[in-house]
């Protein structure tokens, strides 16, 4: 006997089966990515390749018209009682264009089970075995109405299958249309998305050049406007020259190239300090052959955050010292060579900007910087020589021995000093 209860009954058992297998393997494969050789993992990767993919995602689009043919009776297909049968047929119509959703599905796959669907239920009315429409038709014939009865039934049946096949036709139009843009605008949004990823690097890539090139402070400033200079109060500056760097200099090797490629490889290790986070107020202004050039006290953002007014001093003559560590390591795969680091500090008023449009240069200019420039020059190999006011500062922290007096260019004769060691109870200020 039939029984549509118990059918739709076994469909939903089935689809609510299938529905907890793929919530669960969705969840372990959120859960517990990284275990690819499982068994959950196995299952989930053939469930998304092709074929499976299509066969379960036609079992789910069928679903409806399933649930439909399933409640199908003589009470509610009956051709003589409108509203039964015109709200029954209403759900058969829009099942059948519900083969128009899951866009994962390829569009010929749902436009032919929505067909054979189609085609089924018309076979099912029209096939006298199995169509209870029939059999009303012939015992309706043997009353007084059955004159009538044939004409309504073929009536019946032929509009019927014209809307089914318009129906048909406009859905396979439709699921091609469908297919087609939705291919396109997979393909957009890929094209887009590679496009920006591409633009995010090179982005990156520009900011980290101009980072490198000017100070990161400076360079959001240039975002803003296309010209910069600002004026800074009591700015540390530091020259760290190599004084006998020249001698390595040998033009019949390579033609020099080796001394480059040396020279290179010791300033990338000065400039690997400034990536610490204990020389944060310091920043490197320029290299001049063999001289380093850094000061501290630019970025007025990290200076507002530090604890004493002249911290970046303290953290520019600590840079100072790592110098001559990493001179004193770089010595150490130096055969019959030691490099010889001389240093000269001082602090004061000075302006910084940035020249040009096209190939930006950033420098500081001021009298502090001329004679951070002398103590450089005139200072003592391997040793830091700052003049008096910047030992007046420095003091607190550090211990100095008087050098006397030498002569300044522009400044005749000046009193400098000596670094001898730090303080034993002084405080670090980072």
């Amino acid at each position: 006997m039939y029984q549509p209860g118990k059918i739709w009954l076994c469909i939903c058992s089935v689809s609510a089966l299938y529905h907890l297998v793929v919530v669960a393997v969705c969840i372990k494969q959120i859960l517990h990515p990284s275990q690819n050789r499982s068994t959950f993992k196995k299952l989930y990767n053939w469930c998304r390749s092709w074929y499976p993919s299509q066969v379960f995602g036609a079992l789910l689009v069928s679903l409806p018209v399933l649930a439909v043919i399933g409640n199908l009776t003589c009470n509610n297909i009956h051709i003589y009682t409108d509203i039964p049968r015109n709200y029954y047929l209403n759900l058969v119509t829009v099942s059948i264009i519900h083969f128009c959703n899951f866009t994962q599905v390829y569009w010929y796959v749902k436009s032919i089970l929505a067909t054979i669907f189609a085609v089924s239920f018309l076979a099912y009315l029209v096939y006298p075995g199995c169509s209870c429409i029939h059999h009303t038709v012939q015992n309706i014939t043997t009353s007084s109405q059955g004159l009538a009865c044939e004409p309504v039934y073929n009536n019946f049946l032929g509009e019927l299958s014209l809307n089914l096949t318009l129906l048909l036709i406009l859905l396979w139009l439709l699921n091609r249309e469908f297919e087609i843009n939705y291919r396109l605008s997979f393909h957009c949004s890929l094209l887009a998305a590679k496009d920006k990823k591409k633009m995010a690097n090179l982005k990156n890539q520009a900011d980290w050049l101009l980072h490198n090139i000017i100070p990161k402070h400076v360079s959001d400033q240039l975002k803003k406007s296309a010209h910069y200079s600002e004026n800074h109060k009591d700015v540390g500056i530091l020259f760290a020259n190599l004084v006998n760097f020249n001698e390595l200099y040998d033009e019949s090797y390579n033609g020099g190239k080796e001394y480059l490629r040396v020279l290179n490889e010791l300033i990338s290790d000065f400039d690997e300090l400034l990536d610490k986070h204990e020389f944060r107020n310091v920043e490197k202004i320029k290299t001049i052959g063999a001289t380093f050039m850094a000061a501290s006290g630019l970025n007025p953002f990290i200076r507002g955050e530090n604890q004493h007014k002249y911290q970046h001093l303290q953290e520019l003559m600590e840079f100072a010292f790592s110098l001559n560590r990493v001179v004193d390591d770089f010595n150490q795969s130096l055969i019959e060579f030691d490099l010889i680091l001389r240093v000269g500090v001082n602090y004061g008023d000075v302006t910084s900007g940035v020249i040009g449009t096209t190939k930006l240069y950033y420098d500081i200019w001021g009298d502090a910087v001329n004679i951070a420039s002398r103590m450089e020059t005139t200072g003592v190999n391997g040793r830091i020589q700052v003049n008096e006011r910047t030992k007046d500062v420095l003091k607190q922290w550090y211990e100095f021995q008087e050098r006397g007096q030498i002569f300044v260019k522009g400044k005749d004769n000046m009193t400098v000093f000596l670094f001898t060691r730090p303080k034993e109870n002084a405080i670090r200020m980072f």
